[in-house]
């Protein structure tokens, strides 16, 4: 036999088995990289071929993948500490206040002239703010920390929205402001009522602030969208709630971080926490539910999807 022809052949050989072990190893890898998605444990990747551009591949996706971990650690950390913040702030600023109050309350009972009494019901005016304020301060550390799934129910939806309503009638005679049920159709969703209940006080109480005038509630069962959780399934799958509103023609509102945390229109002219509507988000999302926010013009949209079958 020709020996240069032996020479070709082993290298031939050689090459053929370097090909195969390569693409062995880079089975392996990803293999490795498919796990790591739905691994509880995140492991290194690992090489057993002795490849110096794969050991170099591997070392760099090592790499990124510890600077990612340490980055999600940060973030995780950070956020429990925004949450334990919040949470002190609140215990913290309720003891003064309700002494405050009180105090507030033994001068009310005082001789006093007319100057006097306005300036305390200024006083009481932001005390009252202050204590409102807080309450949505307290709601938010308590809903964040809430790690228990929500017990979820098929109610009817279209019910406890009206009962909602009925309990706010009051607050919006008061600011001269009317709302109505867009349809009495009972509609059913799968929610936890108490959560619900607490979403449909934050949609109205955000009326309260923003509407300049009728507030349409609607409840439907919504055909022509889905939740994108729902894509794979029948859009029938899902109900629409949502409160319109119509808001100042110089509003400069953006629905796009309506449901942002401390997110507010105009600083100098509002009193808003800008919790409110994070809180709705919050809570619909823990019923898997998806929220929305639409303006068009001086009319605002503001609502959520929920469910009404478990897939």
């Amino acid at each position: 036999m020709n020996p240069a022809f032996l020479v070709i052949s082993v290298l031939v050989v050689i090459f053929i088995i370097y090909i195969i072990g390569l693409k062995l190893q880079l089975r392996s890898l990803r293999r490795q990289l498919e796990y790591r998605i739905s691994a509880p444990v995140k492991k290194p990747l690992a090489l057993e071929m002795q490849d110096s551009d794969l050991m170099a591949l591997t070392a760099a996706l090592n790499q990124i993948f510890r600077q990612d971990e340490e980055f999600r650690r940060s973030r995780n950390r950070d956020e429990n500490e925004y949450k334990e913040l919040i949470t002190n702030i609140s215990h913290d600023l309720r003891t003064p206040l309700t002494v405050l109050k009180g105090y507030l309350q033994l001068l009310e009972r005082c001789e006093m002239d007319d100057t006097g009494r306005t300036y305390l019901s200024v006083c009481f005016r932001h005390t009252d703010e202050l204590e409102q304020r807080i309450r949505q301060f307290f709601e938010y550390s308590f809903w964040m920390n809430q790690d228990q799934e929500p017990e979820l129910k098929l109610l009817n939806v279209t019910n406890l929205i009206v009962d909602t309503m009925t309990d706010f009638i009051p607050m919006f005679e008061e600011k001269g402001l009317t709302m109505r049920l867009d349809q009495d159709t009972a509609c059913k969703g799968l929610a936890e009522e108490e959560l619900l209940r607490r979403v449909m006080q934050n949609l109205l109480k955000n009326c309260l602030q923003y509407s300049v005038g009728e507030v349409v509630v609607s409840v439907t069962q919504d055909a022509a969208a889905s939740l994108r959780s729902l894509q794979d399934h029948t859009p029938e799958g899902n109900i629409r709630i949502c409160v319109q509103n119509p808001i100042a023609a110089d509003s400069t509102l953006d629905p796009s971080k309506v449901f942002q945390r401390f997110y507010v229109e105009r600083k100098e002219r509002n009193h808003s926490t800008g919790l409110g509507l994070s809180i709705v988000k919050l809570l619909v999302e823990k019923m898997q539910g998806e929220v929305f926010a639409v303006r068009n013009e001086n009319l605002l949209r503001i609502g959520f999807y929920l469910r009404t079958a478990i897939f």
